[in-house]
């Protein structure tokens, strides 16, 4: 990405100037060759992929550098550090050869016209302990750098856009990706926006390279300190020299850097259809790192470019400074036109692509951002077959015949999931799923609040048809035409509503009418029909965890979906509570509202024992008295802990956490008597007879609306 360094042509101390260049050692062709060989000896592509998706990814996606490394070994393969490896192995050829001719030449036109002079000379800082008026000073070695860094920019901004743009592209398989390859990458962004399109981020690249001040000034004054305090070898020096100097300017520069690869992967927009462009310019750019992460969001990916800074750049000079020395001019001359020819012929051959018989492209999607815009593209559906989890946006191939091809056949490894307590941290998709009779505005609100990453949640919802339902789903899809087309970081990955009726319709939605103890044996048999019929469609074999959220719940933590799969269990509840006018207070209070989470008791055992096969144990009514300990009777509202966990044997479904394997494994919703129990604490009988645990967190509340 940064151009190699020149070796300075100070003699040793006490040794005459070098002679002025001659006519014949101008046309030297030397420079070039030693500039590709300079650029090939800094490749260190792993590394920098690391950088640049520390660099531009959201929060939560990596927890570092390790992890950085470890995600992309497991979804992409060792491939994955090399994607956008081929412009710098060809840009950085020509710009090396550009950076090494432009500062060899800046540096004689300063010398000549400028620090010559002694008037000049005796102002320049730190040109006193350089008095030897035939070399440049290390001040002129910076500005040198500078003027280098603006002219190489030219070649660099497309180079590095292209890069960036490459290495962001999460999906290890080619049809997933917006650009096969920097060829494609290229003609799509001229195609779309012109040249201007390609040279986005020129001046964020200027900008950075203006700190190549400190690189050649620092590699100047290591240079003459080595030369003449040490008996170093000339390509020891130059591997000293430039490494350390290479690790100056980074630090310099490095937040800079950080800017210029947010501009350079922020959505070009417009008939790219990538997505939303959120920067107009460098300013906007510095100010979104800045509002994301603070001071530290400007040093994001620090740790792989510095150690990448040393070797590369060291390596780097010692290549060049080697062809200079030992390579002979005409063989110079030969391997000039070979490389020359190679170039040309890379320029124009085609992009390799998959043929249409074997993969589906994507199409891009439009309600992308940054570098969530290529993941967004993974994420969506191969063919119409695949689950709503993973929507579809992708056509069908048209064969020769004019008839659609077949969706492909798709292979999921549902061993590779993970249900881990970092679910943000592993990018486990999580499943929302709700029964839906009516609408509540201060759900949905409340949905959107949720700050587990949206492109990792799905929705589904089930509705009856019947006048409430018609009014709801209307409702519902108006609160989600205004989120999906609101700000990207509140979409949700996929949304589906489902539209079924179950016998025996319910007749009111009435909070009093529906929790009559007479009609809650045909109430909850529907509502496990529902439940199982929206989670048998729903799915998929990207899902992670399921959760369980009624409509009514209209207050949660923002972190509920992290706090619940924090704890890694297979089952878990939370305490759902009510706020209410409390009139002996007067004041606002809470209640206690489910009463379906607890723990059994040999008075319910017994009592079941004595009932009729098809009769149900009903928990919370009078008529029933089980004895058992009810979960909404444990929390401690004077001293809480949120994360205080209990085992429990019956569990509520306002907002249950399930991982989705225990799904999977057979555990559902039973619409009959299952060991005299039915809907969610027939669920949790059927988790326990699979070998799962369940659990409630007593001190953890969620709120009911209060009808």
């Amino acid at each position: 990405m940064e151009p190699s360094k020149v070796v300075d042509t100070t003699e040793r101390k006490g040794s005459a100037p070098p002679p002025p260049p001659t006519s014949e050692s101008k046309k030297n062709y030397k420079g070039f060759v030693a500039g590709v060989f300079s650029g090939i000896a800094k490749l260190s592509g792993q590394f920098d992929t690391v950088k640049v998706r520390l660099q531009t990814s959201k929060d939560g996606h990596f927890r570092g550098p390790v992890d950085c490394v470890l995600q992309t070994v497991r979804k992409e393969g060792v491939a994955g550090f090399y994607k956008g490896a081929t412009p710098p192995l060809v840009g950085w050829m020509v710009m090396d050869s550009v950076m090494l001719g432009s500062l060899t030449l800046y540096r004689r036109l300063l010398l000549e016209n400028v620090f010559s002079r002694p008037e000049i000379r005796r102002i320049t800082p730190f040109a006193a302990y350089q008095k030897d008026p035939s070399t440049l000073p290390s001040f002129g070695h910076g500005i040198a750098g500078i003027m280098a860094g603006t002219t190489v920019s030219f070649i660099a901004a497309p180079v590095e856009h292209v890069k960036a743009r490459l290495q962001i592209q999460y999906a290890a398989d080619k049809a997933g990706r917006l650009y096969s390859g920097p060829i494609d990458c290229t003609k799509k962004l001229l195609g779309t926006h012109g040249i201007s399109g390609l040279y986005r981020g020129l001046f964020a690249t200027i900008l950075f390279r203006s700190f190549f001040f400190f690189w050649w000034g620092s590699y100047d004054v290591l240079t003459r300190m080595m030369r003449e305090r040490t008996n170093m070898s000339a390509p020891a020096i130059n591997f000293w020299a430039g490494g350390v100097s290479a690790q100056i300017f980074w630090i310099t520069s490095y937040p800079s850097d950080v800017v210029k690869q947010r501009l350079m992967t922020d959505p070009m927009g417009g008939g790219l259809n990538d997505g939303q462009r959120q920067f107009r310019g460098w300013k906007d750019a510095a100010t979104a790192v800045y509002k994301e992460r603070g001071l530290k969001g400007y040093w994001r990916g620090f740790v792989p470019c510095f150690l990448r800074a040393f070797p590369a750049n060291a390596m780097a000079l010692v290549a060049f400074e080697g062809v200079m020395r030992w390579l002979p001019y005409p063989i110079t001359l030969l391997l000039a036109a070979l490389l020359a020819f190679g170039f040309l012929i890379f320029l124009i051959s085609p992009s390799a692509s998959p043929p249409l018989a074997d993969s589906v492209h994507a199409a891009p999607l439009t309600d992308t951002s940054g570098s969530s815009s290529q993941r967004r593209v993974q994420d969506a559906a191969q063919n119409p077959l695949s689950p709503p989890t993973k929507p579809f946006h992708k056509a069908q191939p048209i064969r020769d015949d004019g008839q659609s091809a077949p969706p492909p056949v798709v292979d999921y490894d549902l061993n590779s999931l993970t249900t881990t307590s970092d679910s943000a941290g592993q990018r486990e998709r999580v499943l929302i799923l709700t029964p839906l009779a009516r609408f509540y505005q201060a759900f949905w609100d409340n949905l959107v609040r949720l700050d587990y990453p949206h492109e990792l949640i799905s929705l589904g919802f089930i509705a009856p048809h019947t006048a409430e339902g018609n009014s709801a789903v209307a409702s519902l899809e108006a609160a989600i035409s205004k989120t999906q087309s609101g700000p990207i970081k509140n979409r949700f990955a996929s949304i589906s509503i489902l539209r079924q009726d179950f016998d025996p319709p319910l007749q009111s939605q009435d909070e009093k009418e529906r929790h009559k103890m007479s009609a809650q044996k045909a109430r909850r048999e529907s509502m496990s029909r529902a439940r199982n019929s929206l989670l048998f469609t729903t799915l998929g074999p990207s899902t992670s965890w399921v959760l369980w959220l009624d409509a009514d719940i209209i207050e949660t933590p923002r972190s509920l979906i992290q706090d619940l799969s924090s704890h890694s269990l297979p089952v878990i509840v939370p305490n759902c509570f009510q706020r209410y006018y409390n009139t002996e207070k007067k004041a606002m209070d809470i209640r206690p509202y489910d009463f379906n989470s607890w723990i059994d008791s040999s008075t319910a055992q017994e009592l079941a024992d004595t009932m009729d096969p098809e009769e149900i144990l009903l928990e919370g009514y009078a008529e029933l008295p089980t004895y058992r300990s009810l979960m909404a009777y444990m929390a401690d509202l004077s001293s809480p802990n949120p994360g205080r966990v209990v085992d429990l044997d019956g569990v509520g479904g306002t907002a249950l956490m399930v991982k989705a394997d225990v799904h999977r494994d057979g555990a559902m919703f039973p619409p009959f008597p299952f060991y005299h129990l039915v809907e969610t604490e027939g669920f949790a009988r059927m988790a326990q007879r699979l070998g799962y645990t369940v659990h409630g967190l007593p001190d953890y509340l969620v709120y009911h609306y209060n009808e």
